[in-house]
């Protein structure tokens, strides 16, 4: 007899199975169970009473299955809103677009990287300073509206009146074209999160031949004796004939600042615009209010009215020696460490992100450049009739200024970066800025010296055409030249220093 034609409860007793292909036959409740599985014969919430099926091939009582899972917000377990709602059950198939059970149906979006808070404090701090740039220049443009209809100009030297004009309409264009600008760029980077771009400029010799045809226009004038003629188009000559020398510099050290290697500019747009600004608002301004302090502390000290010679040189009183020594610590220490000090600020707060010594005195260069735009605008302004002679004098500030700007950035990239650390070399760069500016500054007062000497600097004159150049002016140029020669040196050994491997391209930093 076959084990197939034997009762299920004999084939229970004999222990064997009900065919060859599902194994023993296995009652609830009983010792097989218990042996088969090694867990009790009943499992939690089974009762042992319930009546089982008989002649099946899987076990004679059904688990519980377990309960779908329940996402808050979605129908309860049972109400499934489409087929597949529930993977797994029988009758469901999976829906397009979501992974099946188990496992969080929705695709899992990596973390938003954290946002760099030195880099946010500078581009909100950006965004303040550019308001405040742009609120003075629609100031300065307000005042300079005003000005012409101030009553009782007879007051005041006529001279002084179209100098501040000059001056207040320098303050207007930069304040508001800077200010727009470093807006731009202060929302792009807080609330945009986005990088900038390198900086380019055109070639520094279309700069050039704009300054030339500024000064063949006013030699023009001056040999036509008109001057100052037409207030609009002279205030325009006056703004270009300072301008254009300082962008021309300002091209030509980007320009021979990029490596051969990378193909590209020192540093970005952003960087640029910033250092620029904070050169020509915020060095500008704490420049004139430190120098005007240490200015009268050094006056009320010696009783010596330092403030009316470097106005009035003429005056009888300048030729006291101790006149002239207040004036010469004035104009060659006090002056110098000022303006290299406070000139730089934007990098010096970047100094930590700057990325080469190249990058750190491009940028040097754009802060000294803001500070000469302004300063150099009121002084050819204050020249008046003879503006053209001061204009000429004044073509090697924009190289003095963003050169000693550049010099003294370079020095806190050599000081404060591990890699490139340098003490002797910072504080050569720091020596050289002072001691360049002290010399240009000093040579004011060679007419000031005792004797014969001050007698032939007084004296030296240059005249070409209607134009006439003191000894202070022809030292100014002289000086300018050799400051440029430097300048070329110091721009190609960076040059040269650069890494020559090229750099992987990557986003701006903020």
């Amino acid at each position: 007899m076959s084990s197939d034609n034997i009762e299920p409860d004999e084939q229970e007793k004999r222990g064997k199975p009900t065919s060859e292909l599902w194994g023993p036959w296995i009652v609830p409740g009983s010792e097989t169970q218990q042996q088969a599985t090694g867990q009790p014969a009943y499992p939690p919430g089974v009762d042992p009473q319930a009546p089982f099926r008989e002649h099946v091939s899987g076990p004679l009582y059904a688990p519980p299955r377990p309960a779908p899972p329940y996402y808050p917000g979605y129908p309860p377990p049972g109400q499934a809103p489409y087929p597949g709602y529930y993977p797994g059950y029988p009758g469901y198939s999976a829906h397009p677009g979501y992974a099946p059970y188990p496992g969080y149906p929705y695709p899992v979006h990596p973390p938003v990287p954290k946002r760099d808070g030195y880099l946010l404090g500078v581009g909100i701090t950006t965004f303040i300073g550019s308001i405040l740039a742009l609120l003075a220049g629609l100031f300065s443009m307000f005042i300079t509206l005003i000005l012409p209809s101030i009553p009782n100009q007879s007051l005041l030297p006529q001279y002084e009146l179209f100098g501040a004009e000059v001056l207040f309409t320098a303050f207007a264009l930069f304040g508001i074209i800077g200010g727009i600008a470093g807006l731009y760029h202060s929302i792009r980077s807080v609330f945009m999160n986005r990088p900038s771009r390198h900086i380019y400029l055109p070639p520094f010799w279309i700069f050039v031949i704009l300054y030339a045809a500024v000064i063949a226009i006013a030699f023009v004038l001056y040999s036509q004796g008109q001057a100052i003629s037409n207030p609009p188009l002279d205030t325009t000559l006056i703004l270009l004939s300072g301008l254009t020398p300082a962008l021309a510099i300002l091209a030509l050290g980007e320009r021979r600042l990029r490596t051969r290697e990378e193909k590209r500019w020192p540093t970005s747009w952003r960087r640029f615009i910033v250092a620029l600004i904070s050169g020509g608002t915020l060095a500008i301004v704490l420049a004139a209010v430190l120098e005007l302090a240490l200015i009268s502390a050094l006056a009320r000290g010696t009783g010596v009215a330092a403030n009316l010679c470097l106005s009035n040189p003429n005056d009888p009183s300048c030729t006291n020696p101790n006149t002239y020594g207040i004036l010469l610590v004035t104009l060659a220490i006090v002056a110098p460490l000022v303006e290299e000090m406070v000139k730089p600020l934007a990098v010096i707060i970047l100094i930590g992100r700057v990325r080469s010594a190249i990058e750190a005195f491009a940028l040097g260069l754009a802060c000294g450049i803001g500070f000469d735009l302004i300063e150099t605008s009121g002084y050819i302004a204050f020249g008046y009739q003879n503006w053209m002679a001061t204009a000429l004098s004044r073509t090697g500030t924009g190289l003095l200024h963003g050169f000693g700007a550049a010099m003294v950035a370079l020095g806190w990239y050599y000081l404060s970066h591990p890699g490139n650390q340098h003490t002797l070399k910072a504080v050569g760069c720091w020596l050289y800025a002072i001691a360049q500016h002290a010399i240009w500054n000093g040579s004011w007062g060679l007419a000031l010296l005792p004797g014969q000497l001050g007698q032939f600097f007084a004296n030296l004159q240059l005249t070409i055409g209607p134009v006439t150049l003191d000894y202070y002016e022809l030292a100014l140029i002289i000086e300018a030249i050799l400051i440029l020669a430097f300048f070329l040196y110091m721009t190609g050994r960076l040059r040269r220093q650069a890494p020559s491997t090229k750099v992987e391209k990557v986003a701006l930093a903020r």
